[in-house]
């Protein structure tokens, strides 16, 4: 029960934050597929909105193949664990954050579209994990608490 609570309660408050935003802008904004490769903000909110169920599938396995086993194997082992895991994470994100925006960036507008949508999909990237690995470890707590040593007892000799 607790592996299916780190699966799915991490994806369903990080997809739920993403979900209000977008719905919260949609009066304003509709989401329109032509709007996808534009490289800004609204684009990355149309993408979302049209291919959520999509996004919400790889979400879930990628907690379930990747991230719990790491999390239960090293993550509640050592800061250091803590700490490599947290910056693989975080290259592997900005290497595809970067990639994605190489791919749709339309060299005739300049560099300048191209670094701010980059900036935009890492800042997603990092909220997501932050918020995934926060609430893995409000789940997990009681690993994290070292145990105290007990007290010695004095023998009366």
């Amino acid at each position: 029960m607790r592996k299916l609570l780190k699966v799915i309660l991490p994806i369903f408050i990080d997809f739920g934050i993403y979900w209000a935003v977008v719905e919260y802008n949609l009066p304003s904004h509709p989401m329109k597929l032509i709007e996808i490769g534009d490289g800004n903000l609204y684009s990355l909110m149309a993408y979302f909105h049209l291919f959520w169920p999509l996004l919400l599938v790889v979400g879930i396995l990628t907690q379930y193949l990747i991230v719990v086993p790491l999390w239960d194997n090293y993550a509640v082992k050592s800061f250091k664990a803590r700490l490599i895991i947290g910056i693989c994470i975080a290259a592997v994100c900005i290497a595809f954050a970067g990639s994605i925006s190489y791919i749709i960036w339309d060299q005739a507008d300049g560099t300048a579209p191209f670094y701010s949508f980059w900036w935009y999909l890492s800042e997603i990237q990092l909220f997501y994990w932050v918020f995934t690995f926060v609430i893995l470890f409000l789940i997990d707590r009681r690993k994290f608490v070292k145990p105290s040593a007990p007290a010695e007892v004095e023998v009366a000799a």
